[in-house]
């Protein structure tokens, strides 16, 4: 299968946008009515600021997508790389598309002049933490909650 690694076309974003919900719902463990919607509107807002969709795609389909986006530091205020979405379609896993999408979005982040790079995700994701750590991902914080 060969895979080609390039920016989303319109017709992709709209099917990146109608999974939108499925995705949030796996990386979150939330299941809620209004995962689409949020998602979208937080995809919207990153596309808004310049942040593009990287995405892995063979001849016949779109296959995975990286969000390549930037943030701040919260401490020194220092504009960082963002990793702020990584999926990939459930027949196409185990198969390395996820660690490619990650490895050209660093290449991609290089070339935008970063090299700081970070992303979020859930404590429960053992999957996606082995490979953030596989790829060179280290600990920057915890973030904690209680419920009360």
């Amino acid at each position: 299968m060969e895979i080609e690694y390039c920016k989303a076309t319109e017709l992709e974003l709209q099917e990146i946008f109608s999974m939108a919900g499925v995705n949030r719902a796996e990386a979150t463990g939330i299941q809620a009515d209004n995962n689409q919607e949020e998602k979208i509107e937080a995809y919207k807002n990153s596309l808004d600021q310049g942040a593009y969709f990287l995405v892995a795609r063979t001849q016949k389909s779109l296959i995975g997508w990286v969000l390549v986006d930037r943030s701040l530091d919260w401490f020194t205020q220092k504009e960082i790389g963002w990793i702020s979405d990584v999926y990939v379609k459930q027949f196409y896993r185990q198969n390395g598309v996820a660690k490619s999408l990650i490895e050209q979005s660093l290449v991609e982040f290089k070339h935008l002049g970063y090299n700081d790079v970070r992303l979020n995700v859930f404590s429960f994701n053992e999957k996606a933490i082995r490979l953030y750590e596989k790829l060179g991902f280290k600990d920057v914080s915890k973030f904690m909650r209680v419920e009360i």
